[in-house]
């Protein structure tokens, strides 16, 4: 089995891993926003790089393998600061109930505890939401990167879950997931540029695209975009 060394500390991991499972295994809590076990990682949130020690170049740490002998560094200032900016990146589409709330320090609508300088973007999943965890981890500012926001519509025609696209990440977990569960539709990518969204396909409904797997790709949705519905 490969044998890697990260930090200094070299852990032997199973052959087809990944540098995110190596670290992992070694305890380190590196954010992968778009990152499942059980989907080809498509790189879309660049929060999880690393630093390869013998050349220097920065990698994804979820899409590159776990070779014998390979040396990388994790938690150095200059990977620090690249995982705050992609971090900031996302936060600068992330939908927040106005524009002016993007830089102020509201308390959570969810009754997770008010964090100053963290605003308010009414989320359905504060307490567990992976984007909220590490923004505040890194010290990411929602206000360094001001600019145009994602479309908010909220979709709550299924009965288990609700879909808010404002909050979405366009990791394309949910897209991989509904494919793999035997969806009759499942979601899609839709549209183009900034205007690229995931929806229901052909001007579906929510319930007609997820009629088997809702509760599973509401759960594995790192932030409040796919979220089990309050009110059941």
């Amino acid at each position: 089995m490969p044998r890697v060394v990260i930090d200094n500390q070299e852990v032997e991991v199973v052959a087809g891993s990944n540098l995110l499972a190596a670290a992992r295994k070694l305890g380190l809590d590196i954010p992968a926003l778009c990152y499942h076990p059980a989907c080809e990682p498509n790189t879309a949130c660049m929060a999880c790089v690393v630093r390869l020690k013998n050349s220097g170049g920065i990698v994804p740490s979820c899409a590159t393998p776990a070779e014998d002998g390979v040396q990388i560094e994790s938690e150095t200032d200059e990977v620090r600061a690249l995982r705050r900016t992609a971090l900031e990146l996302l936060l600068s589409e992330h939908c927040f109930t106005s524009p002016e709330a993007r830089a102020s320090a509201n308390p959570s609508a969810s009754g997770v505890p008010a964090v100053a300088g963290w605003p308010d973007c009414q989320c359905l999943k504060s307490d567990v939401c992976r984007l909220r965890k590490y923004a505040l981890l890194y010290a990411a500012d929602p206000a360094r990167y001001p600019g145009r926001q994602r479309t908010n519509r909220v979709r709550e025609e299924h009965p288990e879950i609700t879909y808010d696209s404002g909050k979405c990440i366009l990791c394309g977990i949910c897209v991989q997931l509904s494919a793999q569960g035997d969806e009759r539709l499942s979601l899609s990518f839709v549209g183009r540029g900034f205007e690229l969204r995931v929806d229901p396909p052909l001007g579906a409904t929510l319930d007609q695209a997820l009629e088997i797997t809702a509760r599973r790709v509401a759960g594995a949705c790192p932030t409040g975009a796919l979220a089990p519905r309050k009110d059941r």
